[in-house]
């Protein structure tokens, strides 16, 4: 079993209902869509930001003083497959153009601002990955490199040997059940062998001290 603090993720049971399951996917997702960003203003999600909270707060996985800075909603699909290179999570989502020392690389998206957080904040982040379908080997599964996430933020070009030394893992999670996971640990994922259905919710929590910018969104 993975630890999330040595290995930067883990999967666990949730305690957000089947209808609350049912009632995201047909009102926070759309067949053909690939994903939609800045989703904590939809009441939905952020009642189910709140019920996640209140798990990881349980579990201890997270501090009760953890706010959800983010909500991203994919769907790999027949429609929609695609897949993604090793990385990490480094830019969020902003009230304004950053300012402040240590905010990078800014950037507009659909009208949003993003700019990527320094270190000290991204160390304070976990990223929970709600999955409303299951997830198995064929659909395009996350896979990270354990322990990546203690490496800091990398060059582009370091990646790939990281990615060798650490060795990776799929991350397959049943309906219901989330993978927690460092935004700094490195990720990707393939396209599915078998399209269909693979809707995930993502949510990002910040527990560290007040940040010098504002988040776009916060609750």
């Amino acid at each position: 079993m993975s630890e999330l603090g040595k290995d930067g993720f883990a999967i666990v049971e949730t305690s957000v209902s089947p209808a609350a399951i049912e009632a995201l996917r047909h009102e926070v997702f759309r067949d053909g869509c690939a994903g939609k960003r800045c989703l904590l203003d939809h009441p939905l999600v952020a009642g189910t930001a709140r019920t996640l909270r209140e798990d990881l707060v349980k579990s201890g996985q997270l501090p009760s003083g953890a706010i959800a800075i983010q909500a991203i909603a994919f769907d790999k699909s027949p429609s929609a497959n695609w897949k993604v290179a090793w990385h990490q999570d480094l830019m969020f989502p902003f009230a304004n153009a950053v300012v402040a020392p240590g905010y990078a690389i800014p950037s507009l998206k659909d009208g949003i601002h993003f700019a990527q957080a320094p270190p000290e904040v991204l160390g304070d982040m976990l990223a929970v990955r709600l999955h409303l379908d299951d997830c198995a080997d064929d659909n395009g599964p996350l896979r990270v490199s354990p322990g990546t996430h203690r490496l800091g933020i990398l060059p582009g070009a370091a990646i790939s040997g990281q990615v060798a030394a650490h060795g990776e893992v799929t991350c397959l999670a049943k309906e219901g059940e989330a993978v927690l996971m460092r935004p700094l640990l490195l990720h990707a994922s393939s396209q599915a062998l078998t399209p269909k259905h693979r809707r995930v919710l993502h949510f990002v929590f910040h527990s560290g001290a007040p940040v010098a910018e504002r988040w776009h969104q916060a609750i």
